[in-house]
């Protein structure tokens, strides 16, 4: 009896002592230096491809429309091209966003360049086209560094293992720009590569790093994690499931995690993230999260005089 007493016992001592260790020796992250600018208590603004829903996403133009009303960073994808080009579209292949044909990676450079990217974009559904024929085209990454080198930018690698993660490192090591950017995936071996490549750049939780941060919530654990990323980036639910908890979010902050979500359009739906505590709204509409922001903003100055305007005789 006493022998299978220590039989039963010895693995629960084992994992007392394992989470004992992590304990000790778990610690939150710093913050990054592409976050150092911004007021901690007021949520980011981040344009989704650069603000797909307002115009042409991943473009030159999207970027510089996006930075000109106001937005805190700009969210976009990257893959290559047949001649190892690192360039900025989000699909696998053509068809949505241009009026070219096949996937990118069979393209080269100077192919990928003659297409029209503001082919496709509509505002109404299809009746008219107002960005075709207007120059238009898909940016290389190295191209919108040199456009908007002052704005943040969230980078999402689109496909791993095909040596994008030693050119992008590449390119954010020469640019200067190293403060500036955020690079993300949901392939979690591009993105050790990529850590191991730019030490650092500040890089978001992959899919698996994700997981492991929920399931530790579920289980209270969620305080022994010594996470090697500095952004959360997730959406509200996956597969009908929340993910975007209240206790998550708390969590994340307590571990010194940025948590960034996605994709959220709509104004009530951005308010409730925001009242949660969410501290970035990835939006294809950022003028709608700005909007949002500023009547916040308007709202708190008010509530602010009241009581000194009261005050007086």
């Amino acid at each position: 009896m006493l022998r299978s007493l220590r039989f039963l016992l010895a693995p629960v001592l084992v994992i007392a002592a394992v989470l004992g260790l992590l304990g000790l020796t778990s610690r939150p992250v710093a913050e990054p230096a592409v976050l150092a600018p911004f007021d901690g208590d007021r949520p980011l603004v981040i344009a989704h491809r650069g603000g797909m829903g307002l115009w042409p996403e991943n473009s030159l133009f999207a970027f510089q429309r996006a930075s000109e009303i106001g937005v805190d960073m700009l969210e976009m994808d990257v893959r290559l091209s047949r001649d190892g080009q690192v360039v900025v579209i989000h699909d696998e292949t053509l068809e949505r966003t241009t009026d070219g044909q096949g996937p990118v990676a069979e393209h080269d450079l100077a192919a990928l360049r003659r297409l029209d990217a503001g082919y496709a974009w509509s505002a109404d559904g299809g009746q008219s086209y107002p960005y075709r024929g207007q120059s238009i085209g898909i940016p290389t990454f190295e191209e919108v560094l040199q456009a908007v080198p002052q704005m943040p930018k969230v980078v999402e690698i689109k496909v791993p293992d095909v040596g994008l993660e030693d050119r992008l490192c590449e390119l954010i090591r020469d640019s200067g720009q190293r403060d500036r950017i955020v690079v993300g995936s949901f392939h979690d071996r591009s993105l050790e590569r990529f850590r191991g490549l730019c030490p650092g750049v500040a890089t978001s939780a992959g899919a698996n790093a994700v997981r492991l941060l929920v399931l530790l919530e579920h289980l209270g654990l969620a305080g022994l994690l010594s996470p090697n990323y500095q952004l959360l980036q997730i959406p509200p639910q996956h597969d009908g499931q929340p993910v975007a908890t209240p206790g998550l979010l708390a969590s994340a902050r307590e571990r010194g995690l940025h948590t960034q979500l996605w994709t959220i359009n709509e104004q009530p739906q951005m308010r409730q993230l925001m009242d949660m505590g969410a501290q970035g709204l990835i939006t294809d509409y950022p003028d709608r999260a700005l909007q949002l922001l500023n009547a916040r903003r308007q709202q708190y100055a008010r509530t602010e005089r009241e009581p000194a305007e009261t005050e007086q005789p």
